[in-house]
């Protein structure tokens, strides 16, 4: 009997769970069409596909990357690498990543937690902290920093904050700099900071980067649309378009993985892509 249930509970789990991954992928596609270019069916179903596959394989490890994944590489590199995760995830997001920039040469890679709900001012404090905690670990003046969406915008707060004096280089990937498009309910205390035209987007549209950064974003992302809301080439960054990626696959795009570690890997005088 107890088997029973325990199976009965684990096929409506699973069940649950592909369903809630079916309907984000299936609705967010449908609402971003109204603010991209057209595409053909085949490729955005390609796309959607392809989203519905990386939600599939990375989120049931989620829970469990709330307990681990405070170190995702130990890189030989001089420079560690801190991964900021986006709204609503944690740091199992960046294990693709991690693996690829490891390989390359990188620093020691970190995986940052945060609550997402909390407002940005916080959790770039927490960031800072977190940074200063990374640079006595490894005896170094300055990390890199990849973000993913709602972590951008709280790593460029950080940078606002004084942030540029301890990080070399920022990648943000698919990160809303100019705020969504989405006027429907945004959950958590950072809300205001996602919506295009809120007053502290509005505040920082025009503030010139001090160091290097670099956004790479898709021109079909399924949550941050219209692309050009990702662009950091006006305020001194520079950017990398990718074709008709989404949201979370953009983090196993092999062309992401690559752009940023082609990134992370040149000097500073020459980190134009």
């Amino acid at each position: 009997m107890g088997h029973d249930i325990g199976v009965s509970i684990a096929v409506f789990v699973a069940a649950a769970f592909g369903l809630g991954v079916v309907v984000y992928v299936g609705v967010s596609f449908r609402l971003m069409r109204a603010h991209v270019e057209g595409r053909p069916t085949a490729a955005a179903l390609r796309e959607a596909l392809r989203e519905v596959f990386w939600t599939s394989v990375s989120q049931p490890f989620l829970p469990l990357f709330y307990a681990v994944g405070r170190r995702l590489g130990s890189g030989g590199g001089a420079v560690p690498v801190v991964c900021v995760h986006g709204y609503m995830q944690n740091r199992v997001d960046f294990i693709a990543l991690a693996r690829e920039l490891e390989k390359s040469g990188a620093g020691a890679i970190y995986g940052f937690n945060y609550p997402w709900f909390d407002t940005v001012e916080k959790n770039s404090a927490r960031l800072s902290r977190f940074v200063e905690s990374v640079r006595r670990e490894q005896n170094v003046d300055r990390v890199d920093v990849v973000a993913h969406s709602l972590g951008g915008i709280v790593t460029m707060h950080m940078l606002r904050d004084g942030g540029d004096k301890v990080v070399r280089k920022v990648v943000t990937i698919a990160s809303p700099h100019a705020g969504v498009a989405w006027n429907g309910p945004i959950p958590g205390a950072c809300g205001p900071h996602l919506r295009a035209k809120s007053p502290i987007v509005v505040e920082r549209a025009t503030d010139q980067l001090s160091i290097p950064c670099l956004s790479i974003y898709s021109t079909h992302d399924n949550v941050v649309h219209p692309p050009k809301s990702s662009s950091l080439a006006h305020r001194g960054g520079s950017d990398v378009v990718l074709d008709g990626v989404g949201h979370l696959s953009i983090l196993f795009s092999k062309d992401a993985i690559g752009a940023v570690s082609g990134f992370l890997r040149r000097s500073s005088e020459s980190s134009a892509p």
